[in-house]
Formats: structure tokens, sequence, C-alpha cells
């Protein structure tokens, strides 16, 4: 979808750390699976992975129309069973909410890890 440049979204951040390497794959495979739910995700307007598997650390970014929709995704299958699954391979995450016009879509990743740093 495109965003309207006027229009405010809200703006989802995560930093996810894992505890260990040998968790990678497992978190990869999930999510590809909330990649495919997101494609089908009703008022998402984009979202993007920053994969870090050296530092074993995983940002990810992603624009809703409201934070109700956000907020519907996030409950239902796959996206709740797989985060419960993976929630204990994980150290301790990040998660920040902002709004932002739609001209300031997509959101850049030194301003994403600015915001999660500032949390």
């Amino acid at each position: 979808m495109v965003p309207e440049p006027g229009r405010e979204y809200v703006v989802m951040a995560s930093r996810l750390p894992l505890a260990r390497y040998r968790h990678i794959p497992s978190f990869l495979r999930s999510t590809n699976v909330i990649r495919r739910q997101l494609a089908t995700s009703d008022g998402l307007i984009g979202y993007a992975l920053d994969a870090r598997p050296l530092s074993k650390t995983f940002f990810t970014v992603s624009a809703w129309q409201t934070r109700e929709a956000l907020g519907r995704f996030s409950h239902a299958e796959p996206h709740r069973n797989r985060i419960e699954a993976t929630r204990p391979l994980m150290l301790a995450t990040t998660f920040v909410f902002w709004t932002a016009l739609g001209s300031d879509l997509p959101i850049a990743w030194n301003e994403v890890r600015r915001r999660i740093a500032d949390a």
C-alpha cells in the first residue's frame, strides 16, 4: 500500500537479540512464516527486517494504518504462536512505537536504531 504523504501512521520497531547462535535457524524459519502473514495483513503499509546474524540481533520496523490494525496482526496466528515459541530463545527485547507522516515512510534504519537506543 502506498502511504498518503499527509496522513499519520503508526510505526513499530523492535530489537530482537537471540541468546545463542544455534537459535538463528529457528528464528529465521519463524520470521519467514510471519512475513507471509504480514503480506496479507489488513492495515499494513510496509515492513522490513535488518538481520545481523554475527551479533545474533535482528531489527524490525513496520508501519500500520492504525494501532488497532497492528494489534490485530500481533494477536493473530501464526504471529502469536511463533512469538511464544521464540521468546525463550531471546535476551531482553526492545519495542518502540511512534507516529510518522506518510511522507516520512519508509523509516530509515538509522532512525529505527536511534529510537531503540533511546528507549
